[in-house]
């Protein structure tokens, strides 16, 4: 039977998981630096365990299970997206950096994308049109969480890309053209999948790379800017960890 055809009972036996213990929330990360992240964000957790997958944990959050991964790419973030999507839980959260082609939106600042572009490659095969739609009601309760740490947030027209790399300036200002704010690698594919098992999407990405100032992450940022980035990145999966909190309460 092909991947796609599975049923949960398959997910649930692969990952050693009983039906109470399916977590509400998954919170997926974009990031190379894989260890730093995943100590850093686990830390947060207790009764932390690695499940028969690798890199794919479960914890409890003042009560509640949440599930984490470091997920860097489209193809690599919907195989959590897709498990615990089709496993149903409810609150699938995107957390990590993405570039911004505002000249206006400044580092640290924390993008929302909106509406999201889907140029990942994965995302049609599940059944996504040219743009695919983050959930608005979770959108919101993520903004009221920033805002009360006095984060500067931002909702954006969002695209999500199949590479970090293969991005030229002639392709970054057709997507200023097009109205594009920030760009990712992940964000789309995973609404896809939310959508797709019908269950809800949100991503919250701290800028990093400014384009239209020609800085990539290969630029070294002012130690006032790489504080401004290591805080929002914190406040981020803070966020996230209340946002599950939120799930019982909440309609998808």
């Amino acid at each position: 039977m092909a991947i796609l055809d599975y049923k949960p009972n398959i997910w649930k036996e692969a990952l050693n998981l009983s039906a109470h213990q399916i977590p509400q929330a998954l919170i997926l990360e974009g990031t190379w630096w894989r260890e730093t992240a995943t100590k850093n964000r686990l830390s947060l957790l207790s009764n932390v365990r690695e499940l028969d997958f690798p890199d794919m944990f479960i914890g409890d959050y003042c009560g509640v299970s949440v599930a984490y991964c470091c997920a860097y790419g489209a193809a690599r973030a919907v195989e959590p997206a897709h498990i615990f999507g089709q496993l149903g839980t409810p609150l699938l959260v995107q957390i990590g950096t993405c570039g911004t082609l505002d000249v206006n939106t400044s580092t640290g600042t924390i993008v929302l994308p909106q509406s999201c572009a889907a140029r990942d490659g994965v995302s049609h095969i599940y059944g996504a049109e040219d743009t695919v739609h983050t959930s608005a009601i979770w959108m919101t309760k993520a903004e009221e969480l920033l805002r009360a740490e006095n984060r500067v947030t931002t909702r954006t027209k969002h695209l999500t890309w199949p590479s970090l790399f293969a991005q030229s300036n002639a392709m970054c200002d057709r997507w200023t053209e097009e109205g594009f704010v920030s760009i990712d690698m992940e964000t789309s594919a995973v609404t896809a999948v939310a959508d797709y098992f019908g269950v809800s999407c949100v991503s919250l990405l701290s800028v990093w790379d400014a384009l239209p100032h020609g800085r990539t992450f290969m630029d070294p940022l002012s130690k006032e800017d790489a504080d401004k980035l290591k805080r929002s990145n914190e406040v981020v999966f803070e966020v996230a960890l209340k946002l599950a909190q939120q799930v019982n309460q909440s309609e998808s």
